[in-house]
């Protein structure tokens, strides 16, 4: 009489524990099959853009380097590159200082400003998936979406009209490509959400929601051998005493 008392005592603990676990058990699956169904170069949107290789011209002589540093005594970094500008490339010095970026010309010395014409030909530049226009260009200098980091303010968000809500993120400092996000890459981010748990800032892989489902998993598990163990023994008692 005791051990089937127990036996239902650990058959209902093992209901409600599978009441408890089974939906979160299911979204794991579902889930995890969606990210290893992607690559993730993909998901990372590495076909929405063009490979760049960012020739210089007429690169500045050392005198002109030598001005340059002159001018910024406390520039921490001086980088040499190119940049698309009015339909040619054109020399462009990255002045860091207290790890913020400005542009200058490397030919005239004079600090580049950005207008939305000329990240809209950037962008319309980078794009690489054929003849999607461009459907809107928006500057973000605050409350930046959740499908990018804050610290990227200000960026400019170039949306493209195809198939995948292409959104191509260029900061607006120096027109350099910072972030490229798609749906695929959005229905990722929802997957890694309800895969770790963490419905708040999605990074957090030690959450305590996690672990007491993950508790719970395992005693869900230790439940169901323990009916497997009683019900053997039942069998054999019975069969013992027929």
């Amino acid at each position: 009489m005791t051990q089937r008392l127990n036996a239902r005592r650990w058959r209902s603990w093992h209901r409600w524990l599978a009441l408890l676990v089974g939906l979160q058990m299911v979204l794991w699956g579902v889930s995890g099959a969606y990210m290893v169904l992607f690559e993730l170069p993909f998901i990372h949107g590495n076909h929405l853009v063009k490979p760049t290789h960012q020739s210089v011209i007429a690169p500045p002589t050392a005198e002109q380097f030598a001005a340059v540093a002159q001018r910024f005594p406390r520039a921490t970094q001086i980088t040499l590159t190119s940049l698309w500008l009015n339909e040619q490339p054109r020399p462009v010095h990255h002045i860091t200082r207290r790890g913020k970026t400005q542009l200058l010309d490397a030919q005239t010395l004079q600090p580049i400003t950005l207008s939305a014409d000329a990240i809209s030909a950037i962008a319309n530049r980078t794009y690489a998936l054929g003849d999607a226009p461009l459907a809107q260009l928006t500057l973000l200098t605050e409350n930046a979406p959740n499908e990018i980091s804050p610290s990227l303010l200000p960026v400019w968000q170039a949306n493209f009209a195809d198939s995948g809500s292409t959104s191509l993120y260029f900061s607006a400092t120096t027109g350099e490509l910072v972030s490229k996000r798609h749906t695929y890459w959005r229905g990722f981010d929802i997957m890694w959400m309800l895969h770790i748990m963490d419905y708040d800032t999605r990074s957090d892989i030690q959450n305590n929601l996690l672990r007491a489902v993950i508790i719970g998993n395992a005693l869900f598990m230790f439940t169901g051998v323990l009916l497997i163990i009683v019900t053997i023994f039942r069998r054999q008692a019975v069969r013992g005493r027929s």
